[in-house]
């Protein structure tokens, strides 16, 4: 999951080792200090390499 502000450079994403609930509590932090709009993008799953 990846959390972005619409208005600034902000952005915070489970990539970076965050956990989905530290992400929300981040992006709602971030509205209520800036009162920026922030949006949120799925991320894919990891590719997983299955070798027989």
């Amino acid at each position: 999951m990846c959390k972005y502000c619409l208005e600034c450079d902000w952005q915070i994403s489970t990539a970076d080792g965050y956990t989905e609930k530290e992400v929300s509590e981040k992006a709602i932090e971030h509205f209520v200090e800036t009162g920026h709009t922030v949006d949120s993008l799925r991320l894919p799953p990891p590719a997983v390499v299955i070798e027989n």
